[in-house]
């Protein structure tokens, strides 16, 4: 979330500085706004009793071939332009970040395939430094017994709330966002 927030501003400073427009508070909270969008169906999972199918809310949105040309359309035809190109980024990068980390990867090439695709890093409960490959496949029959392993029902606990090398970056990331708004809005 963190992450997703920075890369929300770092959006909106890179659209306002790209257009030469004012970087003005809608334009920021826009960007904050789409780069958290693609979440929104974590509402549906937190809710949820079954913690282990958490996968399962990349399921709904994280499908980016669709997501985002639908999204940039349906932005473009709403606030014009800028905010399409501003959607356009903030939402690619959720994706981005999605691929690292926390989850099941991101399912890149739906509807062609429903497989899902991480790069680098996962978070496992089980391996104190977490699962480490160039690329990991998630293929849909096989998910389940994954997450029974390597799922961490407490993630959001043991990731944000203690040093964890996913949560530092996010921070980080997230720092860096608010000096950097801090800079450009005085300039």
């Amino acid at each position: 979330m963190f992450l997703d927030i920075g890369v929300g501003i770092l959006s909106a400073m890179f659209v306002s500085w790209h257009f030469d427009i004012p970087l003005t508070f809608w334009l920021v909270s826009a960007g904050i706004m789409f780069a958290l969008l693609p979440d929104i169906d974590f509402v549906f999972y937190f809710f949820e009793t079954d913690k282990i199918t958490g996968y399962k809310h990349r399921n709904l949105i994280h499908n980016p071939l669709l997501f985002v040309p639908a999204g940039a359309i349906l932005i473009g035809l709403l606030f014009g332009e800028i905010f399409a190109v501003l959607f356009t980024i903030a939402s690619f990068l959720h994706f981005v970040n999605d691929s690292f980390g926390i989850g099941r990867g991101v399912r890149w090439l739906y509807p062609f395939s429903k497989n899902g695709y991480a790069f680098g890093y996962l978070h496992s409960r089980q391996l104190k430094w977490g699962l480490w490959k160039p690329v990991f496949i998630f293929d849909e029959k096989y998910i389940r017994e994954f997450d029974e392993i390597h799922g961490d029902r407490d993630w959001i606990k043991n990731i944000y709330f203690q040093p964890h090398i996913f949560s530092i970056f996010e921070y980080v990331i997230f720092i860096v966002s608010i000096i950097g708004l801090y800079f450009y809005v005085r300039k």
